[in-house]
């Protein structure tokens, strides 16, 4: 046993280091999926590209729980299509998609804090739905925020045609922003 499966026992509590749960969220170009001679390449969602070999061991070696994400990117633009608009809040597989989408980090301007709230771009109480497209990942002064008089956060793009999901945000003082998901 090497000092590595030891920190690993320590700090996950799990008899074996190879017994760790493994959720691989991978993002994959469409003719990756539909084209079995495509050269394609994956990325690895919060570390970018990463070697399928390295991806295949932690999902066939691991003797804990393992869930495969597959991701499907815009063949234009790369950015995440996907989520269910029927539910009230962003929460479970969806919520982790709006996550993947924008990175773990806030999409307010000039922020880059991380994702603490999920919330709806058009507001639930003016119809938006609870879709993909029209949420975003916020901290909590953003979401917070953009409830106070002078605020208006924009729906321009949500990412499913030639364009990427695009918000834009302008402020009490007419000082307007615009934020669009990366790939």
């Amino acid at each position: 046993m090497s000092v590595a499966d030891t920190l690993v026992e320590r700090l996950t509590g799990q008899v074996y280091a190879e017994d760790v749960n493994v959720e691989v969220g991978i993002v994959l170009p469409l003719d990756a999926i539909t084209d079995p001679d495509s050269t394609s390449t994956g990325e690895l969602v919060g570390h970018g590209p990463l070697p399928a070999g390295i991806v295949t061991d932690l999902l066939r070696y691991t003797g804990g729980h393992r869930w495969w994400r597959r991701l499907f990117a815009h063949p234009t633009h790369g950015t995440l299509v996907g989520g269910d608009p029927t539910r009230r809040y962003f929460d479970g597989f969806l919520a982790k998609l709006i996550a993947f989408r924008d990175h773990g980090m806030c999409r307010d301007p000039f922020c880059g804090a991380p994702i603490r709230h999920t919330d709806h771009i058009t507001g639930k109480k003016a119809g938006g739905p609870t879709s993909l497209g029209n949420g975003r990942g916020n901290c909590v002064r953003g979401n917070h925020l953009k409830e106070l008089p002078g605020w208006i956060t924009e729906l321009l793009h949500d990412g499913f045609g030639p364009h990427p999901h695009t918000v834009r945000t302008t402020t009490p003082t007419g000082h307007t922003y615009t934020s669009r998901a990366g790939p």
